[in-house]
């Protein structure tokens, strides 16, 4: 039997009841709570104390909640995978677990629930890309994330655990239900109709396609095997929360009910996806020195983000040849999803979204240049052709 949905007028009872499991104030505290929009999949919350303390409430329904009960089903197991990667990445990161992850209170395996350390303060990465980012700060976080992706993918990665491991990971990682979501929705449906997009910058070919179909085969662990580690396999900027600023600045994972064993490139792909998307924008979006400034530190931070992954990866032993197909890899996830993103098929996004017609046509034209310019171009420049397409804007 599926458990009780909670909502808004019910989840202080819940967090109530189990306030001693939770530990963050007594049963008998005066709670309220508020829902938390903007995700499709879950059920969230912001449960606050009187006295201002907060936590944050995540439940997953037999169904992607945004279509409701009867719409798309979806094992609640997910959350599952989520609690085991946070406390994966908890082992691995050690002391410095608390930098990049929210402290996870409690897990109700039945009802499908957790509760969490609530980041106030913080917002969500992609909302911060596309409002004043800064050279500083900016990579400063890219750096951060950079290390935080290298560390993880290190400490899983199939050339350096056992063969019993890697098939341990590729048996609980492989996430089929939430995988065969994202094939369809990532690698396949934004593609299914490409043909018939008119962009002066973009041409719709067999090879074109077969780079897709290629990343495609990589996502769904069909090739590489000697070059997996465990993803978070969907981070996206939407997927990090931020608290800016060059002093008391934090940066926290969020949400990694995606998870796979599969490519390394996938996370850092993902990831720079969001500043290339981002700094197309602010090309549009602002001007003179305004626009210098965040298209710089949105590049900047491509830069610091990838060098101090590829820089991690490499101290950590991990041989040239294997972080060079991680490059090439990145860079591809990066385009397909700068791609998919400006032929409208990833949601509703803040970036490319302008009321004047013309700039958007403009914006998604220069974005789909790049995916031209890298998609086939990669694999003899790496991420090279990347850092002078964003250059260049």
């Amino acid at each position: 039997m599926s458990a009780e949905i909670l909502t808004k007028d019910t989840v202080t009872a819940y967090v109530a009841g189990h306030a001693s499991d939770i530990g963050q104030f007594p049963a008998d505290a005066a709670l309220t709570a508020e829902a938390i929009q903007g995700g499709n999949v879950n059920f969230a919350f912001c449960v606050k104390s009187a006295c201002g303390k907060s936590v944050f409430v995540k439940q997953a329904p037999e169904y992607v909640a945004v279509f409701g009960p009867d719409g798309l089903p979806l094992t609640s197991t997910r959350i599952q995978k989520e609690v085991a990667i946070l406390n994966e990445w908890r082992e691995i990161l050690g002391d410095e677990a608390d930098v990049f992850l929210p402290k996870l209170y409690f897990f109700d395996d039945d009802s499908k629930v957790f509760v969490m350390e609530f980041l106030e303060g913080f917002d969500l990465l992609d909302h911060h890309l596309v409002s004043s980012p800064t050279v500083a700060v900016d990579t400063s976080i890219a750096a951060q994330l950079g290390r935080f992706m290298a560390k993880t993918h290190l400490a899983t990665h199939s050339s350096k655990v056992s063969t019993e491991r890697a098939e341990s990971l590729t048996k609980d990682y492989e996430n089929r239900a939430l995988r065969d979501i994202q094939l369809e929705f990532v690698f396949t449906k934004a593609y299914k109709e490409v043909s018939n997009v008119t962009s002066k910058e973009f041409k719709v070919d067999d090879a074109f396609l077969a780079e897709i179909s290629a990343l495609k085969s990589r996502y769904n662990g069909e090739t590489g095997e000697k070059n997996f580690s465990l993803c978070h396999g969907d981070l996206h900027p939407g997927s990090v929360m931020v608290k800016p600023g060059e002093e008391n600045q934090g940066v926290r994972v969020i949400d990694p009910e995606f998870t796979v064993y599969g490519p390394p490139g996938l996370d850092v792909g993902s990831l720079l996806s969001g500043y290339i998307l981002a700094a197309v924008h602010q090309s549009f979006d602002k001007e003179g020195d305004a626009k210098t400034t965040a298209v710089a530190a949105l590049t900047e931070g491509v830069v610091a983000c990838w060098e101090t992954y590829r820089a991690t990866l490499c101290e950590g032993g991990l041989s040239e040849e294997l972080v060079k197909e991680i490059e090439v890899e990145s860079v591809g996830f990066a385009v397909a999803e700068v791609c998919r993103t400006a032929l409208g098929h990833a949601g509703i996004r803040l970036w490319l979204q302008f009321d004047d017609a013309k700039v958007k046509e403009a914006a998604v034209d220069r974005a789909l240049s790049i995916v031209q310019k890298c998609i086939i171009a990669r694999h003899e420049r790496g991420i090279d052709v990347l850092f002078e397409c964003l250059k260049s804007l």
